[in-house]
């Protein structure tokens, strides 16, 4: 049986400069991931943390973090993770 990741919540350092609406459209991008929600939880003078939570149907972590690296993002650590036994295909 397969088992999927459905929902992520990762807690990542940004530049301030990177606008959030455009990291959500570059996360939400990714084939498996249905729903990226941002919030910016502290500001410094050149960083900003926030929480992200990515929300799909299989959502390939890998991918992400991939993303989250060219878009300069740092992740700081992964806050929860929501998995699923994946449903089988009926033909």
């Amino acid at each position: 049986m397969k088992v999927i990741v459905t929902k992520i919540l990762i807690d990542a350092l940004k530049p301030r400069e990177m606008p959030i609406v455009e990291l959500s459209k570059a996360i939400c991008s990714i084939n498996g991931v249905d729903q990226v929600d941002i919030v910016v939880t502290e500001v410094d003078q050149r960083t900003e943390t926030t929480k992200i939570t990515i929300a799909g149907n299989n959502i390939p972590y890998s991918q992400v973090a991939k993303v989250l690296e060219q878009q300069t993002i740092a992740i700081r650590g992964i806050d929860a993770v929501t998995t699923a036994k994946a449903k089988p295909l009926v033909a």
